[in-house]
C-alpha cells in the first residue's frame, strides 16, 4: 500500500507537525535565542489536520507520526490522537517527543490510541543534557521513558544524534541501556541543517565509525530486517534484549527508499526534509483546500520528491528543524 512516487518509491508515511513550539532549545536544532513562533491563527486546527489525514489515507498513506517542535506542548493533543486513531485504514499512529512531559502523559496517550513513541535523547549525563538542551531535565525524561514502557507504548525508541568530542564517549552507555532495558536505540548522524549543526560539521561522526567502536568493545551485532523501519539499518545485540538502529543520511544515503512526506504545523506539505520546496494547503482567503485539491497536491508532492537530498552541499534552509517536524 502507498502512493507511487518518483524513482519508483512508495509513499505510505506522513509526519505531522502539530506545533513549532518546544520547551527545549537543543543546540543542533535551533539558535540559542530560539525562533519566531507562528501565531495560533497560523497553525493548523486539529479538525484540519484530520481532514488532510483522511485524504492521505484514501490515497494510500497508512502510517502517521505526530511531531513538533514538541507535540506535547500543544493543548488538546489527546483529542487529536483519539480522532486520528479512529480513522479507518490507519495501520500505525506514533509520536516523536523529547520526553519531558511524558511521565504525566504516557498513560493518557496510550488510552487515546497512540501505538508507540520515539524519544530524542542525546546524553545520559545530567550536566551534558543541560548543555545540549539548555534545560535541566534529564531525570524527568528518564522517568518518562520508564513510564512509556510500562503503559505499552512499545517499542520505545531512543533517537541519539552523535557529535564527535561532545557525546561520542557515551556510545557504549547507550548500547548498554538498550541491552539491559530492551530499548531500541538509534544512532543518527549529525545533519548540516540549521541551528549550530551548520557550523560544526567537523564534529560529524559517520555510522561506520560508531559501529566499529561498538564491535571493538566486544559487542556482536546481528542484522535485522524490520518491515516499516524507515531509514534505519537495524541490529540485534547478541546476548541481550536490545536492538540498535543506525540512521546515516550522509554516509549511507537512503533517499532511494524514502517513504515519507512531511506536513508542517502551518499547513505546508514538504516532499523532502532537506529542501525548501513545499506546497501550501490553504487558499488566499486562508481556507483549507477542498478534498479534491488536497489530493492533487499530495500526488504532486510525491511526483516531485527529489531523487537525493543535498545535505552535503552548502545550503541554508528557510526553516529550522523545529519548524519542519524532523
Amino acid at each position: 500500500m502507498g502512493i507511487e512516487a518518483s524513482c519508483n518509491r512508495q509513499i505510505n508515511y506522513l509526519r505531522i507537525s502539530i506545533t513549532d513550539r518546544c520547551n527545549l532549545r537543543c543546540r543542533y536544532c535551533m539558535p540559542p535565542e530560539g525562533v519566531e513562533y507562528k501565531s495560533h491563527d497560523d497553525i493548523m486546527r486539529y479538525e484540519e489536520v484530520e481532514r488532510f489525514a483522511r485524504v492521505a489515507l484514501e490515497a494510500g498513506i497508512d502510517r502517521f507520526r505526530l511531531t513538533g517542535g514538541e507535540p506535547l506542548v500543544r493543548r488538546g493533543v489527546l483529542k487529536l490522537v483519539e480522532s486520528l486513531a479512529r480513522l479507518p485504514g490507519l495501520n500505525e499512529l506514533s509520536m516523536t517527543s523529547n520526553g519531558y512531559y511524558l511521565e504525566d502523559r504516557a498513560y493518557e496517550l496510550k488510552q487515546a490510541g497512540l501505538d508507540r513513541i520515539n524519544i530524542s535523547l542525546d546524553t545520559l549525563k545530567a550536566e551534558r543534557f543541560k548543555k545540549i538542551t539548555r534545560v535541566d531535565g534529564l531525570d524527568r525524561v528518564r522517568r518518562g521513558i520508564d513510564r512509556a514502557r510500562k503503559v505499552g507504548l512499545n517499542p520505545v525508541k531512543i533517537n541519539v544524534v552523535i557529535i564527535r568530542d561532545f557525546n561520542d564517549d557515551e556510545i557504549l552507555d547507550f548500547v548498554n541501556l538498550s541491552r539491559k532495558e530492551g530499548l531500541q536505540v538509534r544512532f543518527i548522524e549529525l545533519m548540516p541543517l540549521n541551528g549550530e549543526s551548520k557550523e560544526r560539521q567537523k564534529d560529524y561522526l559517520p555510522t561506520a565509525e560508531i559501529i566499529t567502536r561498538i564491535k571493538q568493545a566486544g559487542y556482536q551485532l546481528k542484522p535485522l530486517d524490520i518491515i516499516g523501519s524507515g531509514p534505519a539499518r537495524n541490529y540485534e545485540i547478541v546476548g541481550g534484549e536490545g536492538r540498535l538502529g543506525f540512521i546515516s543520511p550522509l554516509s549511507h544515503n537512503f533517499c532511494s527508499s524514502c517513504n515519507r512526506l512531511r506536513l508542517t504545523a502551518d499547513g505546508y506539505l514538504k516532499p523532502c526534509l532537506a529542501e525548501d520546496r513545499e506546497f501550501k494547503l490553504y487558499d488566499e482567503a486562508g481556507r483549507l483546500l477542498s478534498q479534491e485539491n488536497l489530493a492533487k497536491i499530495l500526488a504532486q508532492a510525491c511526483r516531485v520528491k527529489p531523487a537525493a537530498h543535498s545535505l552535503t552541499k552548502e545550503q541554508q534552509l528557510a526553516r529550522n528543524m523545529s519548524q519542519i517536524g524532523g
